[in-house]
């Protein structure tokens, strides 16, 4: 799903991973399913190819999997600086 929808938006795999601030292995990893993305990778996703995070979360659409606190505290640590 996440190939198809990188091809429809006609990006390499090294414009999608540069675009969301990843390595190139770390997008492959998630393009080939060998990781799962971590909700700020979701949100990201989503916001990059405008569909929703439920579209990118896959067999975890309530995203029950995630540990929203530990992404708010990395997500305040990275903007607050």
């Amino acid at each position: 799903m996440l190939k198809q929808t990188r091809e429809e938006y006609r990006l390499t795999q090294a414009e999608t991973a540069k675009r969301l601030n990843m390595a190139r292995q770390t997008y492959l990893d998630l393009e080939y399913g060998k990781t799962q993305p971590r909700l700020d990778t979701l949100l990201a996703l989503s916001t990059l190819f405008n569909k929703s995070v439920a579209y990118f979360a896959g067999e975890h659409p309530s995203l029950d999997g995630f540990d929203t606190m530990e992404l708010f505290a990395e997500l305040q640590q990275r903007y607050t600086k």
